[in-house]
């Protein structure tokens, strides 16, 4: 990640405008894509969203997006082109990669009244991917144990996952609220936007592992996205429990 991306705090209304630009830019009048992540403390709509992680498929830039800074102006500032982090999350037009999306929606709805659209969510393909092999999948898989089946990371990869996963959590002797404390830790901030920079190549890996009837299951993924980020704003979503490793229907 060090070597193809930088990463870049949103804390201001200056660095805002600039995320927005760059995520809302496209190439050959292409419309972009996004991988999307969320860091936070007890994250779905009773914690508090504190990071936002983006990045566009074009960019070179993975933004951290700070919600314990800006709240509600975050998503609701308007840049010169009339453009808002909440519009883009909102577009139809703009597809949005997430690794489960569900307590991300659930979040973003109930917190700060955002409707996410077009999620493409790389859990539910990676559950395609063994379907279509003809396996019978009761579980769905994490995002560390599918990174390191599909694509092979470098050390580098697990040296920073474990240096952030010590800071945060709790079984670990760190706590969650240490995301909410500024200035940002450097290892938290590697930590969150190391993820996002392998969900597009997290994503064409996984559709490459479809193969033949590749077409079917990717339609059969993204309307089970669209479904999970329907039930995550419904009354009785609940973010926690072991009912989340169940694998969903595709």
């Amino acid at each position: 990640m060090a070597l193809r991306h930088t990463v870049s705090l949103v804390d201001c209304i200056q660095t805002l405008n600039e995320c927005i630009s760059d995520i809302s830019s496209s190439v050959y009048n292409a419309a972009p894509k996004l991988a999307v992540d969320l860091e936070g403390v007890e994250l779905c709509r009773y914690g508090r969203i504190s990071i936002l992680q983006i990045l566009a498929a074009h960019s070179t830039i993975i933004w951290l997006v700070d919600i314990t800074t800006l709240g509600r102006v975050a998503f609701e500032h308007v840049d010169d082109a009339g453009r808002s982090l909440r519009s883009i999350l909102q577009g139809g037009e703009t597809k949005k990669l997430f690794y489960d999306v569900r307590n991300d929606a659930d979040a973003l709805w109930n917190l700060y009244d955002v409707d996410v659209a077009n999620a493409y969510d790389l859990q539910v393909l990676e559950v395609a991917v063994r379907r279509s092999s003809r396996m019978h999948v009761k579980l769905v898989s994490g995002l560390a144990k599918t990174i390191d089946r599909y694509l092979s990371p470098p050390l580098e990869w697990q040296r920073v996952k474990e240096a952030g996963s010590k800071l945060f959590r709790p079984d670990l002797g760190g706590s969650y609220e240490v995301f909410e404390e500024r200035p940002l830790d450097p290892r938290l901030a590697q930590y969150a936007a190391q993820d996002v920079s392998l969900l597009f190549q997290l994503e064409a890996t996984l559709e490459r592992q479809i193969g033949h009837w590749g077409v079917n299951w990717i339609g059969r993924v993204v309307t089970a996205s669209a479904r999970r980020v329907a039930e995550s704003k419904g009354t009785n979503y609940s973010g926690h429990g072991m009912h989340r490793a169940k694998a969903p229907e595709i």
